[in-house]
């Protein structure tokens, strides 16, 4: 009987522990999900005249049937939107890539905002430009950047290339 109860503790004790062990950490990924970033995102990268105390990285985790997304910026001020748009981040002017998907989008400008500010989720669903299997060979393939517009750039105040991870 003893040894029924220490067999029965362990059984339960490895299960709490595996089960613990699954739940812990955020921003993880699961084993065939594929994370994108727009890293080092800055007022260079627009093309513009203007420098920009701001900076950001978006992150892009490939769920499969969705994508997950996270927009950490720094000493920005005034954000109106930003977005995922066609092509090369070293287009500009006349040149720059159409928006094909939103994100961020506050109701009003921003105050100065610090560290993550946005975190969204879109899928096909609710994607009608471009579908995610598209989106996946544009983000392979470096065909897609994205920006951040604010009030006082407001065709964009810093952008990056996405690229994966």
């Amino acid at each position: 009987m003893r040894r029924t109860v220490e067999i029965a503790a362990c059984i339960i004790g490895a299960a709490a522990i595996t089960l613990a062990a699954s739940s812990c950490g955020d921003d993880s990924t699961g084993p065939n999900e594929k994370v994108y970033v727009a890293a080092n995102m800055n007022a260079a990268a627009e093309g513009g005249t203007f420098t920009s105390p701001g900076s950001g990285t978006f992150r892009f985790i490939d769920h499969g049937s969705e994508f997950e997304w996270t927009l950490d910026l720094t000493n920005m001020t005034g954000v109106f939107a930003s977005h995922i748009h066609l092509g090369d981040a070293s287009a500009v002017g006349a040149s720059a890539g159409p928006v094909i998907i939103n994100l961020w989008i506050p109701n009003v400008p921003s105050a100065t905002v610090n560290g993550r500010v946005a975190h969204g989720f879109f899928n096909n669903a609710n994607n009608a430009n471009v579908s995610l299997d598209s989106l996946r060979v544009l983000f392979n393939n470096g065909h897609a950047y994205a920006n951040v517009h604010t009030t006082a750039h407001q065709s964009g105040e810093i952008r990056a290339q996405i690229v994966p991870e």
